[in-house]
């Protein structure tokens, strides 16, 4: 938490621990869950209160994309469900991320097929930035992901284990790091464009007859 003179802001972080167990870095979570993690328009829905009296009311992370070091390595931390968001990953590896991270707690999924579909997602984090991704989950699944989208070690639900691995650390940009949605936001335009040609033209016809 910041203490200022009448504020105190919490944030959901995560930390870079050394060898020696010393903080060398952190990053607060910059896409916080509506409703779980804070209120939206707070002053306006000051009358659903009760219904969120468990909801946090946690702070925005003021860094998108901060890429923590580790030896001669950076990873992106995406906390919980920023695995969702493909621009998050994007954000960490044009930061010089060749690993990902995702931490997360999914006890409240419980034994249900939530948690399989939350560490599914992952993969296409993986696959899009063309990164290793490290996945641990109090719960489970935790697993690694390689930048293939291959799931090399995965362990089940509610079990007490661990998992080690080595996980490639590339740094090549893949082309959706480059460029994003760009191409779909290209191939939206054209097809609106098309549809918008064909209209006209239809109307023209039939101001002919």
């Amino acid at each position: 938490a910041d203490v200022g003179k009448e504020i105190i802001r919490y944030y959901n972080r995560a930390y870079m621990l050394n060898p020696k167990g010393l903080v060398t870095a952190s990053y607060d979570k910059t896409h916080l869950v509506p409703f779980g993690e804070y209120v939206p328009l707070q002053d306006l829905l000051f009358f659903i209160e009760k219904l969120t009296a468990e909801a946090g009311n946690f702070s925005r992370g003021k860094h998108v994309g901060k890429s923590l070091p580790f030896g001669e390595h950076k990873t992106g931390v995406l906390i919980c469900f920023e695995i969702l968001f493909p621009d998050i990953a994007r954000a960490f590896v044009a930061n010089g991320a060749d690993i990902l991270t995702t931490i997360t707690n999914d006890a409240w999924f419980g034994r249900t097929s939530a948690p399989a579909q939350h560490f599914s997602i992952a993969v296409f984090r993986a696959v899009e930035n063309r990164r290793s991704v490290v996945r641990a989950a109090n719960t489970g699944i935790s697993g690694f992901i390689d930048p293939a989208g291959r799931i090399t070690a995965a362990t089940g639900l509610f079990e007490t284990t661990f998992l080690s691995a080595a996980v490639p650390a590339l740094t090549q940009s893949s082309f959706y790091s480059r460029f994003g949605d760009l191409p779909g936001l290209v191939s939206l335009i054209a097809i609106s464009f098309g549809f918008m040609v064909k209209g006209i033209k239809k109307i023209m016809r039939r101001s002919r007859q």
